[in-house]
């Protein structure tokens, strides 16, 4: 009678080979969509941070140029006129922007070196009537081929900006009509757009596909600006 009572109570308290199986499926299911969640989550927060860093280069980008932009041409003591031209041009004088071909200028303005002795390259203040300090000839360079946006502060050529997959810059002149032949019509150029577009290194997660963000700008040159109430 005892034994008959163990094996009720065996039979009402464990389970069935069938109910382990169920169990386990039941687990394996929950177990696995846990799993997609907390990938899926991962792939996107990987894409966001991936996105960010484009985000970041692009506007770092795009405020480094629009800053030296707007102090194109600074020359308070009127010695644009006997600085040699970049590029080869043979012009007489130096222009705000010089351009040789599209994406390549370099940005004169005398904003710098009054203060201080030792090389005149590193000293601050204010226009000193040169062009030989950092900051003072600017040169701005995309190469499309490798997808690099570069910059020369004068001290010699680095990356400002990695996987710009476009950069363009179009010029007007005072009336706002657009510089066709800028390179040739440098002196007549008083506002630039700005147009450029940043993808991230790696597809995105999700769609597999490469993220980009585009950024334009609009910079009047402020020495011409200032020609206006003259």
């Amino acid at each position: 009678m005892s034994g008959q009572r163990f094996l009720r109570y065996n039979r009402s308290h464990g389970f069935t080979f069938v109910e382990m199986l169920v169990a386990s499926a039941v687990l394996a299911i929950l177990g696995g969509g846990i799993f997609m969640l907390l990938n899926q989550s991962q792939r996107s927060y990987q894409s966001q941070e991936d996105l960010t860093a484009v985000v970041q280069k692009a506007r770092i980008a795009m405020d480094r140029i629009t800053t030296y932009l707007r102090q194109a041409g600074s020359d308070p003591e009127e010695i644009f006129g006997s600085e040699t031209p970049p590029f080869g041009h043979t012009h007489s004088g130096l222009f705000p922007i010089e351009i040789s071909g599209a994406g390549y200028i370099q940005i004169n303005s005398d904003i710098t070196g009054s203060i201080g002795g030792g090389n005149p390259i590193d000293r601050p203040g204010d226009p000193d009537g040169t062009l030989n300090q950092r900051y003072e000839k600017v040169v701005f360079r995309y190469d499309s081929g490798a997808e690099n946006l570069y910059i020369d502060i004068g001290d010699g050529e680095d990356i400002l900006a990695k996987n710009i997959s476009t950069f363009g810059l179009t010029f007007y002149d005072l009336a706002g009509t657009q510089i066709t032949d800028p390179a040739n019509n440098e002196n007549d150029i008083v506002r630039v757009h700005i147009h450029l577009v940043a993808e991230t290194e790696s597809p995105d997660l999700e769609t597999g596909k490469i993220q980009t963000l585009t950024l334009q700008s609009d910079v009047m040159l402020r020495n011409k600006a200032f020609d206006l109430f003259e």
